[in-house]
C-alpha cells in the first residue's frame, strides 16, 4: 500500500530515443491507452464495480447552507461548552478553598513527578491521579498551595469530558498547579506570571511594547557569573514571552547610539520601522537576535528614546484600546546625547500623550544624577498636557539584578483595571509542546471573594483539533468546504491550510482574506469578524490539489458559490459554510448488510492464525480485504485518534457493521454501514484475478465519507486518511480519466511501485455524476516498463531508441533506467524530465509544451514553483533534441520517441533528491523545481497580494504514523501471500 506521495498529472509521456530514422515512428498515444483500460479493468475491476455502483440507488439532495451553518454553530458552541464548565468549576473551587491554603502541599513538584505512564492523548507520560506543582525562584517565602480539592475537581472534570486536555491554575505568587501531573524540567524557572495566558487573561488589553535595553560598556560588568547585560537580555526575553499574537512590539538597543536588532536581516527591515506582531515566528526572531546584543560605548538615552518613539509614530493609532508602553532600562548616567525629556514631549504629543514609560535602574552603582533622571522620564515631567492626559509611568531601582526578569515581566501590571473579568478568555491557538498539535486556552481570572485583588489565573485547554473536528472533516458535495475565523480575521481551519493536529512547528497565522481573496467577499468576511449572521452569493475560486502540492502544485477553478455565515456563542469565533451552486450530495438507499463484507485491518485481532501470510514486510491476509475507518469515517474524528484501539471498541465496530448490532453505532457517520457493503463486492473481483496477483502489489478502494479497503489485508497507520493522500487528490482532480503516478519507494517492501487509479462515480458513471470513491492498484515498476516495450515494437530496438513515459507535471512515471538500475541507490522516485532529459525538457519549454505555475505555501512563507506538460503532439525528430510527442487520450501521460544519440545540451538541473521548497528558482527558464521567497511583511503577518499574485497551495499530505507496524516477529516463518514465481519466467516483469 502506498504510503508516500505519489506523482502525476493530466498526462503521461513516453520518450523513445532513435540513432537515425528509416521508417516512420508509431509512438500513437491511443495503443498506450488500451493498455492502461485493460490493466484498470482486469487488475482492479473497475469497469465491474463501477456497473456495480450504476446499479445502487442514491438521493442527490441539495445542499442546505443555511440549515448546515445553524447546525455546525450549535455543534461549535456545546464542544466550547465543556472546557468552560470545567473551568467555571475549577474557579469555584478555588475561590471555596482560598481562605484554608495551606503552606505546604502533598501534591508533587512536577521536576519530581511519578507514576507516569505514556497516555496517547497527551503524547507524554503523564499521572492521571494527580497534579502537580511548580514553584517560580521568584515566589515569596510566605506562600499558600492551593488544596488537594483543587486537584479533585479537575480529576473529575476530566472524567466527565475526557476530551479535556490540560487544565491548570496560576497564582499570584508564582505557584502553578497542572493536571495532569508530568515531568518538567527546571521548575523553579518557570513562572506562571510571565507566560501569555496568564497575561492575556489578568489584564486582557492588548499591548504595544518597546523594551529598551543598555549596550553600553559598563554592562559588561558581573553579577553572580553573568553580565548585567546577559541579565538584561534574559529579562527583556522574558517580557517578549508574556506576549501574545494580538500584542505587538519593538526592541531597541543603545549605547553611543541606537539600533534596532534584527532589522538588517534580509526580508525583516520591517523590525526597525515599525511595531511586530507578536506571533510566535516574529518572537522567535527576535528573542535569537537580542540573544547576540554585544556591550561597548557609551550611554545615550536620547538616541534610544527617539528610536523608541518611532515605532509608534511612523504608523500611529491613536485609539485607546491597545495599551503603549515603552520599558527603559540602563546600569547608569546619561554619557552622551541630548535631552531625552525633550524627545519624550516632541514625540509624544503626536500621538496625544498615549505612551507610559517605565524606567528600570540596574545595579548598586547606579547615582543620583542616574536615578533622578529615570524617575523624571517616568513622570515625563516636560511633556505637555494640553496634547492628552499624561499617563505617568513608574520608576524602579533593581539593586539586585536578581530580580529584574521579575521587575520588568511584571510590566503588563500598569495595565490592570478595577473592573472584574467575568466572561472567559480565548487565547490565540499555539502549538502544544508535546505534540497534541494546536491548542487554546480558556482562561479566567480568579478573585478573592467579594471583590477582593486577583488571586490567578485558571485555564482549561482543548485541542482546536477536537473543538473543530466538524470543520476539518466537513464534506457535503463536491464544491462545498467550511472555514472558521476568530475576531481578528485570524484563519482557525480551513481546506487550504494543514489539519490543527498535523502542525508541528509553530504556526503561520493567515489571515482570512488571503484565502479568500474575491473582492466581494470583504463583506462576508467584515460581518464575521464583528460577530453578525448573513449569507451572500458570489464567484470564488477553489483550489484544486494536483496530488502532492510540493511536486505537482494545484489547479483553480471559479465557481458560483453560496456564503452562509454565523457566530459561534460562547466564542469570539465565527463559522461559514460555502457551497457550490447546484451542489449535492448523494445519499446511498440502505444496503444490505452481510456478516463476510466486514473485516477490521487490525489483523491482531480478528484473522484467524491459519488465513495469515507474509506480504512482502507485512503481516498480512489474502483469503479477505479488510477495512480500515479513517478518522473522517467518525462523527468525533479526535475521539478515535486520541484513543488506542482495544479489542472491545474493535467489537463494536464489527458487531455494527456485519449487522449483528445495526442499532448500537459506535460513533461513526450515518453513510458507513452503506460504504462497507458497497465496496464489497470488489473483493471477489481482487481475488478471483491471481494470475494478475503475481504483479500487483497492492489493490483498494477509498470511499468520499473515509472507507477504505485494502487487499491483500494488513494493518494500516491509525491516521492514515485516504483522502489526503496525494493518489486520492490526484485522481480526484482527473475524474474519470485512468490515473497513473510516478514511481514511489514502498515502506513495506515491495521495491518501487507505479499506482494506476480512477474514480468511481455514483449514478450512470459518467463523470457528471458526483464521485463516491476512488480505486487503485500498485504494480511494479519492471511490469509496467514491460508492458510498455510490448505496447511499441519501435522500443525493443534498444540499440536506436530508448522509451520512457512522464507524467504531465514532468515526473518520469518509467525508464530504461529504472527497469535497469547501475547502482544499489537508484534514482527512480521524484525523477524529474527537466534532470534526466534536459535536451527535450529544454525544448518542451521552448516550444510552451511544458511551462511553468505557482502557488504560496504559507507554511514556509514561499511560492512554490512547478510544471506542467501540456500538447495534442508534436513531432520534434527533426530538432537537435529528436524526439516525437504524443498525448495517452484519457490519462495524464505523454509518449515522446527521440533518438538516442543526439547533440547534448546543458543539464537544466543537475541536483536531484532535494526537496523543492529547499532549492531557491535561478534565473533559468530550465531550471529544478524551486522556490523564491514569498512577499511577506513579517511585521503585520501579511502577504502582498496583487492581482497576478499566485494563488493559495493546498496543504502538504500528513505525515504517517508507521512506527508501531513492525511486523518481523509476526511473519516469522509463514508463507508469502503470492509467489511470484519468478524462476518459471521467461521474462523480467
Amino acid at each position: 500500500m502506498k504510503t508516500s506521495a505519489l506523482y502525476l498529472t493530466k498526462h503521461l509521456t513516453i520518450l523513445v530515443c532513435i540513432n537515425s530514422v528509416s521508417h516512420a515512428v508509431n509512438v500513437d498515444g491511443g495503443r498506450f491507452s488500451q493498455v492502461l483500460t485493460d490493466i484498470a479493468n482486469n487488475a482492479l475491476g473497475v469497469n465491474k464495480i463501477q456497473e456495480h455502483y450504476n446499479s445502487l440507488r442514491y438521493t442527490n439532495s441539495l445542499l442546505d447552507g443555511e440549515g448546515l451553518v445553524t447546525e455546525i454553530s450549535a455543534s461549535l458552541s456545546t464542544k466550547f461548552n465543556g472546557p468552560i464548565q470545567a473551568l467555571m468549576r475549577i474557579k469555584q473551587a478555588i475561590e471555596e478553598d482560598i481562605d484554608s491554603f495551606p503552606s505546604q502541599t502533598s501534591m508533587p513538584q512536577c521536576c519530581q513527578a511519578t507514576g507516569l505512564t505514556n497516555n496517547s492523548q497527551f503524547r507524554t507520560k503523564v499521572n492521571m491521579n494527580q497534579a502537580c506543582v511548580t514553584i517560580s525562584s521568584y515566589s515569596p517565602q510566605e506562600r499558600k498551595f492551593p488544596t488537594t480539592k483543587i486537584q479533585d475537581v479537575m480529576k473529575e472534570n476530566h472524567q466527565r469530558n475526557p476530551n479535556l486536555k490540560w487544565q491548570y491554575f496560576g497564582k499570584e505568587d508564582g505557584i502553578y498547579v497542572n493536571y495532569p501531573s508530568l515531568k518538567l524540567n527546571d521548575c523553579s524557572n518557570y513562572d506562571p506570571r510571565f507566560r501569555p495566558f496568564y497575561v492575556s487573561t489578568a489584564t486582557p488589553v492588548q499591548k504595544d511594547v518597546v523594551v529598551i535595553i543598555d549596550k553600553s560598556g559598563s554592562m559588561s560588568d558581573t553579577h553572580n557569573s553573568k553580565t548585567l547585560l546577559q541579565i538584561a537580555k534574559e529579562a527583556a526575553i522574558s517580557v517578549l514571552e508574556t506576549l501574545n499574537p494580538n500584542d505587538r512590539f519593538g526592541v531597541v538597543a543603545f549605547s553611543s547610539s541606537a539600533n534596532i536588532p534584527g532589522s538588517g536581516t534580509i526580508g525583516r527591515d520591517c523590525h526597525g520601522t515599525e511595531l511586530a506582531k507578536a506571533t510566535p515566528l516574529n518572537i522567535k526572531f527576535m528573542k535569537s537576535q537580542v540573544s547576540v546584543i554585544r556591550s561597548a560605548g557609551s550611554t545615550n538615552y536620547e538616541a534610544a528614546m527617539r528610536a523608541a518613539f518611532k515605532f509608534f509614530v511612523n504608523k500611529p493609532d491613536m485609539s485607546d484600546d491597545r495599551g503603549k508602553v515603552i520599558l527603559f532600562l540602563t546600569d547608569g548616567e546619561k554619557t552622551a546625547g541630548g535631552e531625552p525629556l525633550d524627545v519624550i514631549k516632541e514625540e509624544n504629543k503626536k500621538i496625544n500623550n498615549s505612551v507610559v514609560i517605565l524606567t528600570y535602574g540596574l545595579g548598586q552603582q547606579l547615582n543620583v544624577n542616574a536615578i533622578q533622571k529615570l524617575k523624571d522620564m517616568a513622570a515625563q515631567t516636560r511633556t505637555d498636557a494640553s496634547y492628552g492626559e499624561i499617563k505617568i509611568g513608574e520608576f524602579k531601582h533593581i539593586s539586585d539584578p536578581d530580580f529584574l526578569r521579575s521587575s520588568m515581566a511584571s510590566y503588563y501590571n500598569r495595565f490592570s483595571s478595577s473592573e472584574k473579568i467575568q466572561n472567559p478568555i480565548f487565547s490565540v491557538p499555539y502549538q502544544d509542546l508535546f505534540g497534541i498539535g494546536l491548542i487554546s486556552s480558556i482562561c479566567l481570572p480568579v478573585y478573592r471573594p467579594g471583590g477582593g485583588e486577583l488571586v490567578g489565573v485558571a485555564c482549561s485547554d482543548a485541542t482546536v483539533s477536537d473543538i473543530m473536528s466538524h470543520i476539518s472533516y466537513f464534506r457535503q458535495g463536491e464544491l462545498s468546504y467550511a472555514f472558521i475565523i476568530d475576531g481578528t480575521g485570524r484563519t482557525l481551519i480551513h481546506p487550504l491550510l494543514p489539519l490543527p493536529d498535523s502542525v508541528k512547528d509553530d504556526p503561520i497565522y493567515v489571515n482570512i482574506e488571503h484565502l479568500e481573496r474575491s473582492s466581494s467577499a470583504t463583506n462576508v468576511i467584515e460581518s464575521m469578524k464583528i460577530g453578525k449572521t448573513g449569507n451572500k452569493t458570489l464567484y470564488s475560486k477553489r483550489t484544486v490539489p494536483r496530488g502532492n502540492m510540493l511536486y505537482e502544485g494545484i489547479e483553480t477553478e471559479d465557481v458560483l458559490s453560496h456564503y452562509y455565515w454565523k457566530p459561534v456563542s460562547q466564542s469570539n469565533f465565527s463559522v461559514c459554510i460555502v457551497v457550490g451552486d447546484n451542489d449535492k450530495q448523494p445519499i446511498l438507499d440502505p444496503q444490505t448488510v452481510t456478516q463476510d463484507s466486514f473485516v477490521y485491518h487490525r489483523l491482531d485481532y480478528t484473522i484467524d492464525e491459519r488465513s495469515n501470510c507474509q506480504h512482502f514486510t507485512r503481516f498480512g491476509t489474502k483469503d479477505k480485504s479488510v477495512v480500515m475507518l479513517t478518522p473522517g469515517a467518525f462523527l468525533e474524528p479526535f475521539n478515535y485518534l486520541d484513543v488506542d484501539e482495544t479489542k472491545a471498541m474493535i467489537t463494536k465496530y464489527e458487531d455494527f457493521l456485519t449487522g449483528k448490532n445495526v442499532l448500537n453505532n459506535p460513533g461513526l457517520k450515518e453513510s458507513i454501514l452503506n460504504s462497507v457493503s458497497s465496496t464489497y463486492p470488489v473483493e471477489s473481483i481482487w481475488k478471483s484475478s491471481r494470475e494478475l496477483s503475481e504483479f500487483v502489489v497492492w489493490r483498494y478502494i477509498g470511499t468520499a465519507d473515509g472507507v477504505m479497503r485494502l487487499y491483500p489485508g494488513v494493518e494500516l497507520p491509525k491516521n492514515y486518511d485516504h483522502t489526503r493522500r496525494a493518489w486520492y487528490k490526484r485522481t480526484i482532480a482527473l475524474k474519470g480519466q485512468d490515473v497513473v503516478s510516478a514511481p514511489y519507494l514502498d515502506l513495506w517492501g515491495s521495491g518501487y511501485l507505479i499506482t494506476l487509479s480512477k474514480t468511481i462515480t455514483e449514478g450512470s458513471g459518467s463523470t457528471s455524476g458526483q464521485t463516491v470513491a476512488v480505486i487503485g492498484t500498485d504494480f511494479t515498476i519492471n511490469y509496467f516498463y514491460q508492458m510498455m516495450q510490448n505496447t511499441y515494437s519501435d522500443c525493443q530496438n534498444t540499440q536506436q531508441y530508448s522509451c520512457f513515459i512522464i507524467d504531465s507535471s514532468g515526473y518520469i512515471v518509467i525508464h530504461e533506467d529504472f527497469a535497469n538500475p547501475d547502482s544499489t541507490s537508484p534514482q527512480i522516485e521524484n525523477v524529474h524530465v527537466i534532470y534526466k532529459e534536459s535536451a527535450i525538457a529544454e525544448d518542451l519549454i521552448n516550444q510552451n509544451m511544458m511551462n511553468k505555475a505557482s502557488c504560496i505555501d504559507f507554511e514556509t512563507i514561499k511560492e512554490q514553483f512547478t510544471y506542467r506538460v501540456a500538447t495534442n503532439g508534436n513531432d520534434r525528430m527533426n530538432t537537435n533534441a529528436k524526439y516525437k510527442i504524443d498525448p495517452v487520450p484519457n490519462s495524464n501521460t505523454f509518449i515522446v520517441i527521440r533518438q538516442r544519440v543526439y547533440t547534448t545540451s546543458t543539464r537544466c538541473c543537475s541536483i536531484y533528491g532535494i526537496s523543492p521548497d529547499s532549492y531557491k528558482c535561478s534565473s533559468r527558464s530550465c531550471d529544478c523545481l524551486c522556490y523564491t521567497d514569498a512577499d511577506f511583511n513579517y511585521c503585520n503577518n501579511a502577504y502582498t497580494l496583487l492581482a497576478d499574485a499566485a494563488q493559495t497551495c493546498s496543504p502538504r499530505d500528513p505525515e504517517l504514523q508507521t512506527e508501531n507496524l513492525n511486523d518481523a516477529e509476526k511473519i516469522k516463518n509463514l508463507q508469502f501471500c503470492f509467489d511470484p514465481k519468478c524462476s518459471t519466467r521467461t521474462q523480467k516483469l
